[in-house]
């Protein structure tokens, strides 16, 4: 099964995750430096010159999922439209939406998680946000 996910961020957002992961640009810029035929520093520092100009550019980034051992049932992928196109606040507003119990809900959270379909990110509270 092939799964294509797109993720739709502004420039801003980029460079924040550049930040989260390089520190400064004046690192990353060192980072180059020292390895000139990483791919992955190279695009990160272009991609970063380029959005400290254009903040407010809509980006989608695109990721290809290939695998045969992925199964999604009815609930998982009715999970994920909602994730996307609803966006919840937590996983008990997740299971409010779709009209089931959280303590069934949450494992396949954690399943569509690790198999890379979605990321939680840290809400108020503490709680998780897919």
């Amino acid at each position: 099964m092939k799964i294509t996910l797109i993720k739709t961020i502004t420039g801003e957002k980029l460079i924040q995750e550049l930040e989260e992961t390089y520190g400064s640009l004046d690192r990353l810029e060192r980072l180059q430096d020292r390895n000139p035929d990483n791919m992955k520093v190279y695009t990160d520092l272009d991609d970063w010159k380029y959005y400290q100009d254009h903040l407010d550019e809509i980006i989608e980034e695109t990721k290809g999922i290939v695998t045969e051992k992925l199964t999604l049932g009815t609930l998982e992928m009715e999970m994920l439209n909602f994730i996307k196109y609803k966006k919840p606040e937590s996983i008990r507003e997740l299971a409010r939406m779709i009209h089931k119990d959280v303590r069934s809900v949450q494992p396949k959270v954690r399943k569509l998680e690790k198999q890379g379909l979605i990321q939680f990110k840290e809400g108020p509270k503490r709680k998780l946000m897919p």
